[in-house]
């Protein structure tokens, strides 16, 4: 369980450490912001979202791993030990939501970008589903207090 909350909580603090490089102005992997736009945002624009955008969900994503460790008991969360229960089971749904939207039609209407539409097939959907499995893991197995 430990090594699931661990792995978790690294992949979240790397995809939230780019938001945040995103967010001053880096464009990496990528030479050019179109570029950048067309494979991680998606929609028709040829713009990045705004700084604070990209940090705000650099927050909303790094704050889920943390409460992958909670979940595990990795981090003490006894301030936290009533509501996180609920944390969990909202990170389930976040993932759960955000990975069946990738094969929507109407997301696919308001993201249609390529190289985006093929990675959010690919890939962006299915990591999002194994997240909300991996936090259905924690949830049901983690320590009980």
């Amino acid at each position: 369980m430990s090594l699931i909350a661990f792995a978790i909580f690294l992949f979240l603090t790397g995809v939230a450490l780019l938001h945040v490089l995103w967010g001053a102005g880096v464009l990496w992997p990528f030479k050019t912001e179109t570029g950048l736009v067309s494979a991680v945002v998606g929609y028709k624009k040829d713009t990045m979202p705004p700084p604070n955008h990209c940090y705000l969900a650099a927050l909303a994503i790094y704050v889920p791993g943390t409460i992958a460790l909670m979940l595990a008991g990795l981090i003490d969360a006894s301030v936290t030990a009533s509501t996180l229960p609920l944390a969990g089971a909202a990170c389930v749904l976040v993932f759960f939501g955000r990975g069946i939207a990738g094969y929507v039609p109407a997301w696919h209407e308001r993201f249609p970008r390529e190289p985006f539409a093929t990675y959010d097939r690919l890939y962006y959907s299915p990591l999002c589903l194994l997240l909300a499995a991996g936090f259905a893991y924690l949830l049901i197995n983690g320590p009980r207090t």
